[in-house]
């Protein structure tokens, strides 16, 4: 499933690495989220019967509605996601789904590579605490089962910043099994190193996805290989004892008063909205979540 909201150009980009996958029975819901750009002549130019375009009427200002909307629409066993900016090796889906179905897991994930302008600067797969700030969290390398949204429920749409996390987080809570598959399968560009928003040509994209065309493994290794070299060449440079602390109590208070929570949330949606080159427009608070009551959800992609 992809939510997306005018960024054809990375867009037709991420569709490519989907229709690159080995693991061909699968299901796509791209989901506009009040989209205004040509994102929808993009998907229908594929004319693939496995690939489906919606645009909802307004803008939520974030993929966890665009999300739920592509759920309630789609059939499947599993659910996996993708962002509009990013790319999947041609491997991700046969080797989550291969995982899930061996091990007897309920959630499985991958490892993924952090691109940004600099190259290959972090690798991630699931912290085992969703709100850990020195941890990535992308649902890009995750695959679930479709019941998992009847323990927890789907996506909240009152979390502005870090809805993945706030998701994951209630899935730990519930105690899922997980599965790891040690393999490297997504690429994650992020919007905020790259300002995607404000980019018009030259996408960082375009390079890697004719890279995963012709010869993904090589490319594989060249990443992983640009990885250790950037990580063996890092020298820590220590801060006063005393900033640390600081910076350490400042978080743990933040910690214990929940960063998925107003205002704290909206300030950290706002500054993302501004690193990642799009407007930042007025907020209203939220009304009180219901994301706690079951739902009976349906997958995403038909893996």
């Amino acid at each position: 499933m992809i939510p997306t909201y005018n960024s054809s150009p990375t867009l037709r980009l991420a569709l490519q690495s989907v229709l690159l996958q080995d693991f061909r029975d699968f299901e796509v819901w791209v989901i506009g989220d009040g989209c205004t750009d040509d994102s929808g002549e993009v998907v229908t130019s594929y004319d693939d019967d496995r690939i489906h375009w919606l645009n909802l009427p307004t803008n939520s200002g974030g993929p966890s509605l665009p999300r739920r909307e592509g759920i309630t629409r789609a059939v499947g066993r599993y659910v996996a996601y993708i962002g509009h900016d990013d790319l999947w090796f041609p491997w991700h889906l046969t080797g989550l789904v291969d995982c899930i179905e061996t091990t007897g897991s309920e959630f499985v994930y991958s490892l993924g590579a952090m691109v940004t302008p600099e190259g290959v600067t972090q690798t991630f797969s699931l912290p085992h605490e969703a709100w850990c700030a020195s941890e990535i969290v992308s649902p890009i390398n995750w695959l679930h089962r479709k019941d998992l949204l009847g323990r927890a429920a789907s996506w909240s749409v009152n979390v502005k910043y870090g809805d993945d996390r706030e998701f994951l987080r209630r899935l730990l809570k519930a105690n899922v099994r997980l599965g790891f598959r040690k393999q490297l399968t997504v690429l994650k560009f992020p919007a905020q190193d790259w300002r995607i928003y404000s980019t018009k040509t030259n996408f960082p994209q375009e390079r890697y996805i004719q890279a995963l065309s012709e010869n993904a493994v090589q490319l594989r290794n060249e990443l992983l290989l640009e990885f250790a070299a950037s990580a063996s060449s890092v020298r820590s440079r220590a801060s006063s004892p005393y900033k640390r602390l600081i910076n350490r109590g400042a978080y743990d208070l933040l910690r214990v008063y929940g960063f998925h929570r107003w205002p704290v949330n909206d300030l950290l949606y706002r500054r993302y909205r501004k690193r990642a080159g799009l407007n930042v427009h007025r907020l209203r608070r939220a009304e009180p979540s219901r994301e706690h009551t079951p739902q009976r959800m349906t997958p995403v992609e038909n893996a």
